[in-house]
């Protein structure tokens, strides 16, 4: 005799498990796994050191990381010997316990554009390169992830249908093989989260002070973090801030020691409050004793470092936007004046129009002395000498420096230039900006810049060096 209580206990049973699967697969569906690169992650990408025939030499490259207190390594794969590079360098990076990531470029970035037919050697088959890499990871546990370029520049390539099955295709050889995209700040939308964070683990933030392209401005960096960090903790995703230890294409100024440490330390700062994943440098040179790609002096005189002032071409301004530096300034003792000569210079000439960039100085709010970029030539140009002292309060005061605009301006570029401030009765710090320090940097919003700049002709080494003491406090 059948029991018909029992039959029926069992078919409920079965029932209820099935909707609870069915939950679950909608839930993992919608609520993504919790992402797993390593807290803290300290990593370098590209730049790696060249053997005399023009292949990585990986004993070298590595050895330079771990001086860096690396402990990650993005290997990009761009020239037609990257791949079998890539093969020679896992083994001692396997080694030496150096995590490392396969670097992708989109088709936009293929050294035939969009072609990709000698992107060697899968050409614009991601879903092959996603199967080799999950071999190779396979192979040599230490390749941990791999990363695709500019990807929201190609995103009508990359749908999230599409990198959902790349992603997968590694995945199905090695499942613990996780994809990072590289994404700037304004595409990191909301939209873009809830498309992509089931189809990627972790977001690489290229800090570019987004919309102003440069790497002069660091202000913007915590807002930019604190909000995009946020977004994807929603989705259970974290953010690789990268910062531009290399010159980055249409800027005018190029990134400084001071710059990329600046930048590297509120990094280091954020993943250590667990806000982020880590940081990258975007192709930090490794190879020790070389200058910055672009990069030249913009000091007065002998010096190294200037105060720099720019607004790139193709950004609009509006009349009163400026950005300025400002330090105190005091009498020295038993003096009644304080007189001012400022060595300055830009890259106008007295063809362009005048009335829009306007270099100021003021002291406690009130203007003592201006040029207009278009007023004089490209040389550098020292001012007449100004008695400061009435506008001091008790002997002390505050001196500023700016790029004032007279007029908004839609693709009027320029870059000015303060250095070796000359006192005379008073004293201010570090008035040839030739060292760090003593000035507070302000921008009223929009395009208008102000930083400085030390130029360094061994940055390769300087770099490395300040990028690993900071690297040194976790490692």
């Amino acid at each position: 005799m059948v029991d018909a209580t029992k039959g029926g206990s069992m078919r409920t049973s079965k029932a209820m498990c099935l909707v609870a699967l069915v939950v679950a697969l909608l839930t993992a569906l919608s609520v993504p796994a919790v992402a797993t690169p390593p807290q803290g992650l300290r990593a370098s990408y590209a730049n790696p050191v060249l053997r005399s025939d023009g292949h990585v030499d990986p004993a070298a490259t590595i050895e330079r990381l771990q001086a860096m207190n690396a402990d990650t390594y993005a290997f990009l794969i761009l020239k037609d010997t990257s791949w079998d590079d890539l093969r020679e360098f896992l083994p001692a990076a396997q080694s030496a316990g150096i995590t490392v990531w396969v670097y992708l470029v989109p088709p936009t970035e293929c050294p035939d554009v969009n072609v990709c037919d000698r992107y060697l050697p899968y050409k614009k088959d991601y879903e092959a390169w996603g199967r080799a890499i999950g071999t190779l990871a396979k192979q040599y546990p230490v390749l941990k992830a791999w990363a695709m370029d500019d990807f929201n520049h190609n995103q009508r390539f990359f749908t999230a249908e599409y990198t959902g099955k790349i992603r997968a295709a590694a995945r199905a050889v090695q499942p613990s093989v996780e994809f990072y995209p590289v994404v700037y700040s304004a595409a990191i939308t909301q939209a873009f989260v809830t498309s992509y964070a089931p189809v990627i683990d972790s977001v690489i933030l290229p800090f570019r002070d987004d919309p102003y392209r440069n790497t002069l401005w660091s202000g913007s960096l915590r807002d930019q973090l604190d909000r995009l960090s946020a977004l994807l903790a929603r989705k259970n995703r974290k953010l690789i801030l990268m910062v531009y230890a290399s010159t980055l294409s249409a800027t005018q100024v190029t990134p400084d020691v001071q710059y990329v440490s600046e930048v590297t330390e509120i990094g280091m700062q954020y993943a250590a409050a667990g806000k982020i994943a880590g940081v990258i440098q975007y192709a930090l040179p490794l190879t020790p004793g070389r200058k910055q790609n672009g990069d030249a002096s913009m000091s007065h005189g002998t010096g190294r470092g200037a105060l720099v002032l720019t607004v790139r071409g193709d950004q609009p301004t509006a009349a009163g936007n400026y950005a300025a530096a400002s330090t105190t300034v005091r009498l020295d003792p038993g003096s009644t004046s304080c007189r001012m000569v400022l060595w300055h210079t830009d890259n106008r000439t007295t063809n362009d129009p005048l009335s829009y960039h306007l270099k100021q100085a003021l002291v406690s709010g009130h203007q003592v002395w201006g040029r207009d970029v278009a007023s004089e030539g490209t040389d550098w140009y020292t001012s007449s000498p100004v008695d400061i002292a009435p506008h001091l309060s008790n002997g002390v005061g505050t001196l500023t420096l700016r790029l004032y605009q007279g007029k908004g301006v839609t693709n009027y570029a320029v870059v000015a230039r303060f250095d070796d401030i000359t006192l005379t009765g008073c004293q201010i710090v570090n008035p040839s900006f030739e060292t760090t320090g003593g000035w507070t940097y302000t921008r009223s919003g929009g395009p208008v810049l102000a930083g400085q700049h030390t130029y360094d002709p061994e940055y390769s080494t300087s770099v490395h060096a300040a990028v690993g003491r900071l690297y040194a406090r976790t490692a």
